[in-house]
């Protein structure tokens, strides 16, 4: 195997002054350096990148950590990090199966956590001697503060706002929640809370007709547990009819749910949007290859994602960061709900 003593040789030049050349740091006189590169290019010395990561305390690789690697929201978010991180001279790798102990000795310069709540887990099993730059995504759940990580936050309570103003200008008054939890649980979700203030002075002691949960499911669920949101929408579809609910549009959790509704409706016969309609927040790409194109509140995935990246790498450079960033939600128009104004 070839190595820097023999390219050093070769060229005739000090071990050190290849070791600078390679790193591309230090001083090194611009004959010297010609002579190396030529070196390098006629005995094929290719540097090896773990030991070089090890000297310079820099591997260049990035983490993100989501749970669920079938959850097509996050499949985009690490598509879109991955791709910022590119452009920075970074690699991003995807890990679902969380340990500690390993993560504390994975090759990498930092992490990129799927939320806030998995932000609050990860500190407290990696503990607080052990440094690691770890940047959250979070959407619109009141955060507890934590040591070291900032928030990269779409608020999703203003993703409903946004929804439920786009129904009533398009005639709905009559709109239920479907969602995979239970409504009033012990978790604290924006989307819930959101459509409560906005729909139950409306709707009064009938609100709870228009809500469509899954009471059987526990209230609380383990760290990292994953989720198949498009079969729970499919289940969503079998409540709202057994409900009878005499709802006009479903505003769902997700777009996947949405999706699995729109599914079930077609399999038993209902049509979207001329018998129902649906619609769905986080405005993933996957709504395009339903019909019909799923209407939906996007989470502005490409934004917050670069967000991310920007703000870990920053973290990792040394720079300055916000240690909570906030990203707008905005209207993606699809055809999955009815103009009961036309």
């Amino acid at each position: 195997m070839i190595t820097r003593e023999d390219v050093a040789k070769r060229a005739g030049v000090s071990v050190s002054a290849v070791s600078r050349t390679m790193n591309n740091r230090g001083y090194v006189a611009k004959e010297k350096k010609e002579a190396i590169l030529r070196a390098v290019e006629e005995l094929g010395y290719r540097p090896n990148p773990l030991s070089s990561s090890l000297k310079n305390r820099q591997t260049f690789q990035l983490c993100f950590f989501g749970s669920d690697i079938y959850n097509s929201f996050y499949i985009e978010l690490f598509n879109c990090m991955s791709e910022y991180a590119m452009e920075r001279g970074y690699t991003l790798f995807f890990f679902t199966n969380f340990q500690a102990e390993r993560v504390k000795t994975m090759l990498m310069d930092g992490m990129i956590v799927e939320n806030e709540n998995v932000a609050g887990d990860i500190q407290k099993m990696l503990g607080e001697q052990f440094f690691l730059p770890v940047v959250s995504a979070s959407y619109g759940v009141p955060i507890v503060k934590t040591k070291r990580i900032p928030y990269i936050d779409v608020d999703t309570y203003d993703a409903v706002e946004i929804g439920l103003k786009y129904l009533k200008n398009k005639g709905h008054k009559k709109i239920a929640f479907a969602t995979p939890y239970v409504f009033d649980g012990e978790l604290i979700h924006p989307r819930h809370i959101s459509f409560r203030n906005s729909m139950k002075p409306v709707m009064g002691s009938r609100f709870m007709e228009y809500v469509i949960e899954q009471p059987e499911k526990e209230k609380i669920r383990p760290p990292f547990e994953k989720e198949n949101f498009f079969e729970e929408g499919m289940n969503g579809a079998d409540i709202f009819l057994e409900k009878g609910c005499d709802a006009t549009a479903i505003f769902c959790f997700n777009d996947e749910y949405a999706m699995g509704m729109i599914k079930r409706f077609e399999q038993l016969g209902y049509r979207v949007p001329q018998d129902i309609s649906v619609m769905g927040i986080d405005g993933i790409e996957n709504r395009k290859y339903v019909t019909p194109l799923l209407t939906s509140v996007s989470l502005n995935i490409k934004e917050q994602g670069k967000c991310c990246i920007h703000i870990l790498l920053d973290m990792i450079e040394g720079r300055r960061v916000n240690y909570f960033t906030s990203i707008k939600p905005f209207m993606a128009e699809g055809d999955s709900v009815k103009n009961l104004l036309k």
